[in-house]
């Protein structure tokens, strides 16, 4: 309606006479007034100047159809406040009011229409709720009154709007000054109690009155908040029975509701069965027992789990008694939750969160280890972080300049880990004791968590009942969101389970094998044969991967890695996990499923999530790791798997990158080795590790063997073990038989041998030397015939001087001293060509360089050497072979060639190389094959047999 209608309307309605006209005139006003249009509300502030008072005055007229119309554009008028202020106080509404209900007591629209505006009235202010109750108590008791009358009658038909105006109004009623009267005074509470017995019986049937129990439900809501015991009492003693037990019979008409009047009366309920919370708890369980629902996720079963999990917050439903099977339940609905969107995240967190609080009950911790819940945790880190292989990792552009990290590391307060940069088997700094080093990882708390701390702000977090003394207007019906955005302090990072690939983009590694990094690249699959399907790789759900532009596996499987919001959950249900694991952590005897190297390793990456090395989330993952290597009970069953291989290889520091994440993997691999050490050099590790070495059948015996080099660094027990307990022989074993085995012996005997003896050398720089002619001249020559028929020539001076050998022969009293041309017979013309050449160009033979010839020319050059008694140039040239040309590749030629020549030159330092030197896995089992495939087997292993006693006994630790 125009403003200018709306004026002659409030003119008119001045002038009326006759009823036709003026009700022509309140249905035009009416429209003019509706809630619904908020262009409305000058049109109530016209009416409240001109013409409110004249509609109140109609009211007394006996027209039914008038007083209909007046209520309610007093309705309509009185959701506003000023309105509200000037009906009561100025025109006097409330006598009004009062003779129409005692003139219509039975008048379903009147009644319907007072009670509304009843309703509007209170939902401004108290004040106007305690001046109804305290001048005109008789509205009150007629809405009571009415509302009885609606049980009794069955012939006569009440309309479900009347009903519910008069729940609502009695809802308004409410406030901390008007409590007791409305409950002990006026029964409002029975009356309703009876209407929900009513209704509840009639919906159980039919599914019908639900807009009646869900007023119900809200008015009992908003008295159960002030905590007044009478209100139970008074529901329970209705003239129809008890009808709190309906609760649990109307339960999915509004189920979180329903669950926040029973936590609100729990607080104050004095007697257990005050209220019927096993029979909700049954309620609950039937309805999630249900897997279609499970795997539909729809709002019913989304409610019904907060509903569940909020029920067992309470330490007094926490009993066999009173939850029933809802521990199991839980566990089985987590199993069955996936994390493809952040209702299933968020429905994960609750239920872990959940499962936490009981760890004050054994029983139900019981009922949670017989669940298999740790399997259950397990399959959801694997969804969030992948696999195990750590190894696989690409890490995200976290390079720091060595002198800025490593000098913040080093003096930073928080942490007492050291880097050694000499040094790749010593990592950990020694410190005063053992324990200092352990508090590490557990004695610094930071905020770790992307939202707040606080489980009053999680995302499904329940608003509890407020008490009297605070405002019930403070909390409007119903609006209890979720805020799992709210408190965040610091985006969390972009990884999600892995890093992204911008560090192969950006930081290609243009290094020697001496520079390979096991954690920034990419190893042979079958270096660790842990479990580890397809399903790893692929997306749980491919539409939510579109939104990436390169998928690799720095993207969670099945996660949408663009949401801040889904990886803030993952970030907090990964922190639930690992507070729920440090309960089991606790328990004696200790769990066998905690010490499963898929668990520890996952636990491992996890700490991806978070900054290092400020972060206390790693703290807390490492206290858990720590406290289940502490147990002697997983000592053994560990070292039967590859996690100490998987965690030795996580541990070894790259040389040429200096990547935050290699650092913080580095440290902590480098800790936890440090712990399990510390677990089997003790009395009880040491002698479960030799009985088994000692008493265990083949299988036991190869497991032991392979694993004591991780994990054992104390000298001495470490040789006993591998000596006098016979740990040393099955890796030889292992080595020399072609089986699956044989690849990891060969990666623990280097293990070993890093231990106890010197790496090959390491050069800064390559040099090449190039031959240039000496300009000394010497006239007096020979000349060497060979057996291919080529002619040498040499001054004899110089070869004198180079060799003993040719010093006696021409110029004693051989025949060859006064022959100009002289027999050599089995020699190769192209290598005593090279000999000469080098002999001419007087090399300095005390800097070893790097010579372009071919190794096998190299080699002979080394036999003639050997063979002329030249010792200078053969001590220079195999320091040239070993410092420049010893490799993966020429490591057999050059052991082939030590044996084939019987001069046992370089043997040892082949053997030393082959074990000790930083060059990828792959290459080093590649090498010891071919070293193999020389048919020298017993001469290789006796070879590294006596390497490795000689540096074990003389005690030469690197």
């Amino acid at each position: 309606m125009s403003e200018y209608n709306f004026d002659n309307v409030l003119v008119a309605l001045q002038n009326v006479q006759d009823n036709s006209t003026f009700l022509k005139v309140l249905i035009d006003i009416r429209k003019g007034v509706d809630a619904e249009c908020p262009q409305n509300k000058a049109n109530i502030t016209k009416l409240r100047d001109r013409g409110l008072r004249r509609i109140i005055s109609s009211l007394e007229t006996p027209k039914k159809t008038i007083i209909n119309v007046a209520l309610s554009i007093l309705g309509n008028c009185c959701l506003d406040a000023n309105c509200a202020r000037d009906v009561v106080s100025q025109f006097g509404v409330l006598p009004q009011l009062k003779q129409i209900l005692k003139r219509f007591p039975k008048e379903d629209s009147i009644n319907g229409r007072v009670f509304r505006v009843v309703g509007n009235l209170c939902q401004h202010r108290d004040q106007w709720a305690t001046v109804i109750m305290d001048r005109k108590p008789h509205i009150v008791i007629h809405i009571v009154k009415f509302l009885r009358y609606t049980v009794d009658t069955k012939g006569v038909k009440v309309s479900e709007a009347t009903i519910n105006m008069g729940l609502r109004s009695l809802r308004e009623l409410l406030n901390r000054d008007t409590l007791k009267a409305l409950v002990k005074t006026y029964g409002v509470l029975k009356t309703v109690g009876m209407l929900l017995i009513k209704y509840g019986g009639i919906w159980q049937e039919t599914k019908r009155g639900e807009s009646i129990l869900t007023n119900i439900i809200k008015l009992l809501q908003e008295y159960s908040r002030y905590r007044y015991y009478p209100s139970i009492i008074e529901m329970r003693n209705t003239e129809m029975g008890d009808s709190i037990v309906y609760l649990s019979k109307i339960l999915l008409v509004a189920p979180r509701e329903i669950i926040k009047i029973v936590m609100n009366f729990l607080k104050i309920s004095q007697l257990k069965s005050d209220l019927p919370v096993p029979e909700i708890f049954d309620g609950l369980i039937s309805v999630l027992r249900d897997d279609a629902i499970i795997q539909e996720f729809n709002n019913t079963c989304i409610e019904c789990i907060k509903c569940l999990c909020h029920l067992l917050e309470h330490p007094g439903n926490r009993n066999n008694d009173s939850c029933g099977d809802s521990i199991p339940l839980l566990v089985q609905v987590l199993n069955g939750l996936t994390l493809q969107s952040n209702n299933k995240i968020e429905c994960c967190i609750l239920i872990v969160s959940t499962l936490n609080k009981c760890k004050y009950h054994d029983g139900m911790i019981s009922d949670q280890i017989k669940c298999d819940i740790i399997n259950v945790l397990n399959e959801k880190l694997k969804l969030i972080v992948g696999g195990v292989e750590i190894t696989h990792t690409s890490h995200a552009n976290d390079k720091k300049q060595k002198k800025n990290f490593v000098s913040k590391f080093k003096n930073s307060k928080r942490s007492r880990v050291s880097i050694d940069d000499d040094n790749e088997d010593q990592r950990v700094s020694t410190s005063s004791s053992d324990e200092e080093i352990d508090t590490l990882y557990f004695s610094v708390r930071y905020d770790y968590s992307p939202t707040s701390s606080n489980e009053s702000e999680m995302a499904m977090s329940w608003t509890s009942g407020l008490s009297p003394e605070s405002s019930p207007r403070s909390h409007v019906y119903g609006n209890s969101s979720p805020s799992g955005s709210d408190g965040c302090e610091k985006p969390v990072d972009s990884r999600i389970g892995s890093h992204s690939s911008n560090c192969q983009n950006k930081r290609i590694s243009e290094s020697d094998s001496d520079d390979y990094s096991p954690v920034c690249s990419e190893v042979d699959p079958t270096d660790f044969p842990l479990p580890s399907t397809a399903e790893d790789e692929e997306s749980l759900n491919p539409d939510l991967d579109k939104n990436s532009d390169v998928p690799s596996e720095a993207e969670l499987p099945g996660f949408d890695t663009t949401s801040s919001t889904t990886k803030q959950g993952v970030v907090k249900l990964v922190m639930e996990i690992v507070d729920l694991l440090k309960t089991y952590v606790k328990l004696k005897p200790p769990l066998p499923q905690l010490g499963t190297p898929e668990l520890l390793l996952r636990l491992v990456k996890c700490s991806d999530f978070f900054d290092w090395p400020h972060s206390s989330a790693i703290f807390d993952i490492m206290d858990v790791i720590y406290k289940i290597l502490e147990s002697h009970d997983y000592l053994v069953p560990l070292m039967q798997t590859d996690f100490l291989p998987a965690i030795y290889y996580v541990s070894k520091l790259p040389q040429a990158s200096w990547c935050q994440k290699c650092r913080q993997f580095l440290c902590i691999g480098s800790s936890i080795l440090k712990k399990m050490a510390k677990v089997a050099e003790s009395g009880m590790g040491k002698g479960n590790i030799a009985h088994k070495l000692l008493r265990g059948d083949n299988a036991m015996k190869e497991q032991m063997a392979l694993a004591i080099p991780y994990v054992v660094r104390n000298k001495a027990i470490l040789l006993k073990l591998m000596l006098n307990c016979g740990a040393l022989e099955v890796l030889l074993k292992l080595l020399q038989e072609k089986s699956p085995l044989q690849n990891k012996s060969i990666k623990s005997l280097c293990v070993l041998s890093r231990k106890f003896v010197p790496n090959p050398k390491k050069l800064s720089t390559t040099l090449k030397k190039s031959l240039a002619k000496s300009s000394h001249s010497d006239t007096t020559t020979v000349t060497f015939k060979l057996d291919d028929g080529r002619s040498l020539s040499a001054e004899r001076e110089a070869l004198g001087k180079s060799s003993e050998y040719f010093a006696r022969l021409l110029n004693g009293d051989f025949k060859e001293s006064t022959q100009e041309v002289i027999a050599l017979s089995n020699v190769n013309s192209q290598s005593l060509e090279f000999l000469l050449r080098l002999i001419k160009c007087e090399v300095d033979t005390t800097l070893p360089v790097y010579i372009d010839v071919e190794l096998d020319t190299f080699l002979d050059v080394v036999s003639l050497c050997d063979r002329f008694l030249m010792e200078d140039y053969r001590v220079f040239l195999t320091d040239c072979i070993e410092k420049h040309r010893m490799n993966s590749f020429t490591i057999p030629s050059i052991y082939n060639w030590s044996l084939q020549s019987r001069t046992n030159l370089l043997r040892l330092e082949c053997i030393v190389y082959a074990l000790g030197a930083n060059i990828a896995d792959s290459d080093r089992v590649e090498m010891f094959k071919s070293l193999f495939d020389l048919g020298f087997t017993e001469e290789l292993l006796e070879d590294i047999k006596k390497l490795l006693v000689k540096h074990m006994t003389l005690g030469r630790i690197v």
